[in-house]
């Protein structure tokens, strides 16, 4: 284990700003495997708590570490649930038993209840929580890595606001790092339609922001409608969004299943997360059960300095999170669903022309989500992950 001492010196001598260490937890989630929890503290605010953790194979050598930076509300145990209850099943600890050394990087949190940033807390600390702060996350994390590995150049990665960070961090540090994976996440396209669609909601975003608006707290609703289909699917929706008689499983399929409205949750005007089959009542590809778990993960609150980083990059309008990527010279795995990001994901592998080599797993019959959360993810996103990790070295 990494001591505090050392960890603050290797944050310093990367000058990647404040960071406090709070506490250190190791525990042993399979006999196999040892999992450490960093509590983490940016800039002496509480609210600015999250966790980095660290999960490797007890008693085996060193392969590779792999850097997971977390979806947008969501915490590093996006990538440890399973539906089997094994955690040996979960993305971390398949990788884990590969043989990586995988570090698992939060999104920033709020973790308060529903309606506390409105009343009781304050919330203004959100107004730092834009790609500036998920990059330097992400590099206060390399250097842990660093610390147990000197000189390693690990491959960083994530899934959604997960490959939108690890292409910000890649961009401020293209010399850190040997891979590069993107799934479903970037600011980059050269497509007019999704850069017509993404102009207002960038507008939109930078006004709120600049009256000092910071959050959202309509995020609520993906925790709720997932809690609410798997306590009582056939009962009544309570949630006002939805039209009278929507039943709580119809209401999990409108989310999750139907292009939001206009907005920072709609990268694209067609996109969608996972496709539904609403005369059947069910996803096509999605395990519902494996959603579900992510259900109690998600925060009440999304930040919009983050969502207008997003859209105003897609816009065409802030080139600050890839304009340096052309500079990477490591390898590149990106992953393109038929209804999530779509023609972005192939203009930003474009955008890496001194990379080693540009990967693409395209899956157009798919939803956005659908790859990690089918009945067979690990065909659709761990095989494919695994096998390109091989063959970076």
């Amino acid at each position: 284990m990494i001591g505090s001492a050392a960890l603050l010196a290797a944050c310093a001598l990367n000058g990647i700003g404040n960071y406090d260490v709070l506490s250190t937890d190791l525990t042993h989630p399979h006999p196999s495997l040892d999992r450490t929890v960093y509590e983490v503290e940016a800039g002496h605010q509480s609210l600015n708590r999250f966790a980095i953790t660290h999960v490797t194979k007890r008693g085996e050598g060193h392969r590779r570490s792999l850097l997971l930076l977390s979806p947008f509300t969501l915490p590093g145990a996006f990538y440890e649930i399973t539906e089997t209850g094994e955690y040996v099943n979960s993305a971390a600890g398949e990788l884990a038993q590969a043989g990586f050394d995988v570090w698992l990087v939060d999104q920033r949190r709020t973790r308060l209840a529903p309606g506390s940033c409105e009343s009781t807390v304050d919330c203004s600390v959100m107004a730092t929580w834009d790609n500036d702060a998920a990059s330097a996350d992400a590099l206060f994390a390399l250097s842990l890595i660093r610390e147990l590995h000197p000189g390693e150049k690990p491959v960083v990665g994530g899934f959604s606001a997960g490959s939108s960070g690890a292409l910000a961090t890649v961009n401020r540090a293209p010399d850190e790092f040997a891979g590069l994976f993107l799934y479903e996440g970037t600011f980059f396209t050269k497509d007019p339609t999704i850069a017509a669609h993404n102009d207002p909601i960038c507008t939109t975003l930078q006004n709120e922001t600049a009256a000092g608006t910071f959050f959202d707290p309509s995020f609520a609703v993906f925790s709720q409608v997932l809690g609410l289909a798997h306590s009582d699917p056939s009962g009544l929706s309570p949630i006002p969004l939805f039209p009278p008689g929507t039943t709580n499983e119809q209401g999990m399929f409108y989310v999750f299943g139907t292009p939001p409205p206009p907005g920072a949750l709609s990268p694209t005007a067609t996109f969608v997360r996972n496709l539904v089959d609403f005369s059947a009542q069910r996803f096509v590809y999605t395990n519902e059960q494996r959603l579900e778990l992510v259900g109690p993960l998600f925060d009440n609150y999304g930040a919009l300095p983050a969502l207008r980083d997003l859209a105003c990059g897609l816009a065409g309008r802030d080139d600050r999170f890839y304009r340096n990527v052309g500079d990477f010279r490591g390898r590149v795995l990106v992953y393109v669903e038929g209804t999530g990001f779509g023609p972005a994901m192939f203009d930003t592998a474009g955008l890496f022309d001194h990379a080693a080599s540009v990967d693409i797993d395209s899956h157009p019959e798919l939803g956005e989500s659908d790859p990690y959360f089918a009945f067979p993810w690990e065909r659709y996103f761990l095989q494919p992950l695994e096998g390109w990790l091989a063959r970076t070295p």
